[in-house]
C-alpha cells in the first residue's frame, strides 16, 4: 500500500518543506520512534530527551490503543467519508462501503459501523461555513481519529466507547491534471482546533449516549530532569556513538551506514554501483531494483550483496539496539505512573496488564518454541521487570520540528509479548 500511495504523492508537481510522505498504517499506523527517522541528528535526539525530561515537549497527547480512522466531509453532497488506506485516492468510503469492508468481523464491524454513525451525527451538526473551513468543499482535508470500543479491546481496557480526534496528521487530497495526490500537511487552517472547539455541540448531536466525542487527549509531562534517567540515556547513546565513530552533528543515516560501509568495503564497486546499492539498502525514493543492480557487477559479488540486502533489517536492528534500549529505558521512567484520560482506575488496569504479561511470559517459556523464546528474551531485556509496567497508557505523541514522534515506554515490550502469546507473531 505504501508504494501505491507514494506513487500518487510523486504526481504532485511542487513540494514545499511542509509536505510529508504518507508512510503510516491503516493510513496512519506506525508513528516514528526517534531512531526511525534517518534524518534526525544525534544532537536533536538528545535535545528531545532533555526537553522531554524537563516537561518542555510541544503538543504532547496520549497515544491511544484503539483503531484508527481517517475521515473527511464532502460539503458539496453533505456526506461523511472515511478511509483505512489507499481508498482515500478515490474519495474514501461511505457507511455502506465501510460496513461491507468489515462485514462478518464481529466486534470490529460493530466498532466501525457504530463509530461512523456517531461521527456522522457529530460532524453533520456543524454549519456549512465551519465544515468548509475544516474540510474544504469536496473532502479536500482529512483528519485522524481513534475509535475506542470496549467490546473490541486491544491490550488496554478502556472504560467507555470514545471517538478521539488526533492533532496529527492532517492529509490533503488534491485532484490535478496528473491524477490524485495525497500528502501530509500542516494544520495551517486550524482544523483540529475547530473540531476540538466544537466538541460540546457535536456531543449534543449524538443520539447514542454510550459514545463520547473527545478532542486530542493532551498530557502534562512530569519533570524528571533531576533524576538519573536522562543522564543514563545520554550516556548510553554516547557510548553507541563512540563505537560507531559519529558525533552530535551526524544523523541516524550516518550511523546506519557504518555496518553498510564495513560490508561494502570488501568489494571493488564502481561509484555508480556503490551508490545504487546504498540507495537500495536505505530504501531511498527512486532506488534501483536488485535486478537492475545485478547488471553493474559480477555474479559472485552480486550474490553476496543481494544476501546482505536481504538481511539488512536484522543488521540495522542489531546496530540500533543500544540506542533503542537507551530511549526505551528513558521513556519507561518518563511515563511511569502517568494515567490514561480514558481510564478511571489506573492501579486496577496496571495490575491487570501485569497479570496478563506474567501469564504470557510463563506460557511462552513453557512452549519450547525457540523463535518465540528469542523474541521474548529481547522484549524482556527492554522491559527488565514486569513491575516496570506502571501506566495503563500506550504512550505519548509529540511534535518536534514539524515531525510527529512517540514514546511508548513499557507498553511496547508488553504489547510484543502479548502478541506472541495471543497470535504467535
Amino acid at each position: 500500500m505504501r508504494r501505491l500511495i507514494e506513487k500518487y504523492v510523486r504526481l504532485v508537481l511542487s513540494a514545499p518543506s511542509r509536505r510529508r510522505l504518507i508512510r503510516e498504517g491503516g493510513l496512519v499506523g506506525h508513528l516514528q520512534h526517534l531512531y526511525d527517522n534517518k534524518d534526525l541528528t544525534f544532537g536533536e535526539i538528545k535535545d528531545i530527551l532533555r526537553r522531554a525530561g524537563s516537561g518542555r515537549l510541544e503538543r504532547v497527547s496520549e497515544k491511544m490503543d484503539g483503531m484508527n480512522l481517517v475521515f473527511s466531509y464532502d460539503v458539496s453532497v453533505g456526506g461523511l467519508k472515511v478511509t483505512r488506506g489507499s481508498d482515500i485516492m478515490r474519495g474514501g468510503m461511505d457507511a455502506a462501503a465501510l460496513a461491507a469492508k468489515f462485514a462478518g468481523r464481529g466486534s470490529v464491524e460493530e466498532a466501525f459501523t457504530s463509530a461512523f454513525r456517531v461521527l456522522e451525527q457529530a460532524i453533520g451538526s456543524l454549519n456549512s461555513s465551519t465544515l468548509r473551513r475544516i474540510f474544504g468543499e469536496t473532502a479536500d482535508r482529512w483528519y485522524s481519529i481513534e475509535v475506542i470500543y470496549t467490546k473490541n479491546p486491544n491490550v488496554i481496557n478502556y472504560d467507555s466507547n470514545n471517538l478521539v480526534f488526533h492533532g496529527w496528521p492532517v492529509f490533503e487530497r488534491r485532484v490535478g491534471p496528473n491524477g490524485v495526490a495525497v500528502e501530509i500537511v500542516e494544520d495551517d487552517r486550524g482544523g483540529v482546533d475547530a473540531l476540538a472547539g466544537n466538541i460540546d455541540a457535536m456531543q449534543r448531536a449524538v443520539t447514542d449516549e454510550s459514545w463520547t466525542i473527545r478532542g486530542p487527549a493532551l498530557v502534562k509531562m512530569k519533570d524528571i530532569s533531576d533524576g538519573a534517567a536522562l543522564g543514563d540515556a545520554v550516556s548510553q547513546i554516547d557510548a553507541a556513538m563512540a563505537t560507531a565513530g559519529v558525533g552530535d552533528g551526524d544523523t541516524m543515516r550516518t550511523y546506519l551506514m557504518v555496518p553498510v560501509n564495513q560490508f561494502l568495503g570488501q568489494f571493488q564497486l564502481s561509484p555508480e554501483a556503490h551508490d545504487a546499492v546504498v540507495a537500495r539498502i536505505m530504501d531511498d525514493p527512486g532506488a534501483m531494483s536488485l535486478v537492475d543492480i545485478r547488471r553493474m557487477m559480477d555474479k559472485e559479488t552480486y550474490v553476496a550483496i543481494a544476501q546482505f540486502v536481504k538481511n539488512i533489517p536484522a543488521v540495522f536492528k542489531r546496530h540500533v539496539r543500544p540506542i533503542e534500549v537507551a530511549i526505551n529505558d528513558f521513556a519507561v521512567e518518563l511515563l511511569s505512573g502517568v494515567g490514561s484520560s480514558l481510564i478511571g482506575n489506573t492501579d486496577a488496569e496496571v495490575q491487570r496488564l501485569r497479570a496478563e504479561v506474567r501469564k504470557a511470559v510463563a506460557a511462552i517459556q513453557s512452549s519450547g518454541d525457540e523463535k518465540s523464546m528469542t523474541v521474548l528474551a529481547a522484549q524482556l531485556e527492554k522491559l527488565k521487570s514486569i513491575e516496570n509496567i506502571t501506566s495503563p497508557m500506550e504512550g505519548v505523541v509529540f511534535i518536534y520540528k514539524g515531525n510527529a514522534y512517540k514514546f511508548t515506554g513499557s507498553f511496547a515490550a508488553a504489547n510484543q509479548i502479548l502478541g506472541i502469546f495471543k497470535y504467535g507473531r
